[in-house]
């Protein structure tokens, strides 16, 4: 899968924050060889999985041209589409796409901690609260006051944003208030990590359910033309919805807890939980199937 254009702001999440969690998610020693790239991974399996191997056979049986679309077949049946979804249960494919989900919340839920980093880079600050300072001035200067009242209140705004002064704050961003957004930072990823993990986890008794339910909906005979579309929706809207309710309450409420232990360094709230996300998703989880059965 392609990597996103847009980088993160200010690199808050980095591809090497993604590897680590996933290594650390699924105990990889160092040295063990594992290799993670973002959207992806290195190299292939020579193993093939025999799942939709019926359908398959159905769908090569038939010349799929004009008239391809007035030909039915059975629909998968859950014992096929258990098959499909089981290839999801492979540690090397879960750890794919936890490589999506982290990239992409580390891209998307954690922008406001960016933000606060990509305004204010390191070196600069005390540049930039000096010439916050300058502007301070100008502004009294066009309020057109006596000479005696502008001479005060500048004068009064010198002792107060002396050099002394600002370089207590920017020494105060950078050593202390900087480094617990990256912490902050750096917690969230982990706990969206384990959440998603924990739910992957049990995936051979949710790929059965998820199986039985997509069954259900497509049940019967369909039309030969409308079987690929047909059956990539059905699961992607399956695997969409059993994501979201394993996951996103419980990394809601955790997430809403870890901020308001960090009050003093967010000054929006948290964002809400994007469900488009979970189709993003859910569509790499059906692109592994369709790749590797």
């Amino acid at each position: 899968m392609p990597e996103p254009s847009t980088p993160p702001p200010s690199g808050l999440i980095s591809e090497q924050d993604v590897e680590q969690e996933i290594q650390r998610l699924f105990l990889a020693q160092a040295g063990s060889g594992l290799v993670i790239r973002v959207y992806g991974e290195e190299g292939g399996t020579a193993e093939n999985l025999e799942a939709f191997r019926e359908m398959l056979t159905s769908l090569r049986m038939y010349d799929y041209g004009s008239a391809a679309g007035d030909v039915l077949v059975d629909a998968p049946n859950r014992q096929i589409l258990a098959r499909a979804l089981s290839v999801l249960a492979r540690e090397q494919h879960q750890k794919r796409i936890l490589d999506h989900v982290l990239t992409t919340f580390g891209r998307h839920l954690i922008d406001p901690l960016a933000l606060i980093l990509d305004t204010t880079p390191e070196g600069t600050l005390i540049s930039r609260l000096s010439v916050l300072r300058d502007v301070f001035l100008a502004q009294i200067a066009e309020l057109k006051l006596t000479q005696e009242s502008q001479s005060m209140l500048s004068e009064d705004l010198r002792k107060l944003l002396t050099d002394e002064y600002l370089s207590m704050v920017a020494e105060h961003e950078e050593r202390v208030q900087r480094p617990r957004v990256r912490r902050l930072a750096q917690q969230s990823l982990r706990l969206v990590g384990s959440t998603f993990h924990k739910a992957l986890r049990g995936w051979p008794e949710h790929a059965e359910r998820i199986a039985s339910m997509v069954a259900r909906r497509i049940h019967g005979k369909v039309q030969l033309r409308e079987v690929p579309t047909l059956i990539r929706d059905q699961i992607c809207n399956a695997i969409e919805e059993f994501l979201w309710v394993e996951t996103a309450n419980e990394i809601e409420g955790a997430l809403t807890s870890l901020f308001s232990e960090h009050r003093g360094v967010m000054s929006e709230p948290l964002r809400e939980l994007d469900r488009s996300l979970y189709q993003e998703f859910a569509q790499a989880c059906w692109e592994i199937i369709a790749e590797y059965c």
